[in-house]
């Protein structure tokens, strides 16, 4: 799996891809792949997915890293936070496994 550029990690670090993630507080309480098959609509594929997760908390995109301290789930930052001084990216450590893709 290749790493996007806009996410710093570790050296030794695997990256898992993108992500929508439902959060409680700073708890993620459930996870979607972005990665859909080819012979889905997207955009169907989408829009249930994010439904589903807004049950069970608030929806954010993002990707899931893997470092040698655990999982975790990084937060993209909105457009507005994506200048040449970016806000720090918000990172949620995952306690579950993570579905078979």
């Amino acid at each position: 799996m290749t790493q996007a550029s806009s996410t710093p990690t570790h050296p030794a670090s695997i990256n898992y891809g993108k992500h929508w993630a439902a959060l409680r507080g700073v708890t993620i309480t459930g996870l979607i792949s972005m990665r859909a098959p080819r012979d889905v609509d997207f955009e169907e594929y989408r829009l249930r997915a994010l439904a589903c997760l807004e049950l069970l908390g608030e929806v954010k995109a993002g990707e899931i890293i893997e470092l040698p301290d655990g999982r975790y789930f990084i937060q993209r930052n909105n457009h507005a936070n994506r200048s040449k001084t970016p806000a720090e990216q918000k990172k949620f450590k995952l306690y579950q496994p993570l579905p078979c893709s």
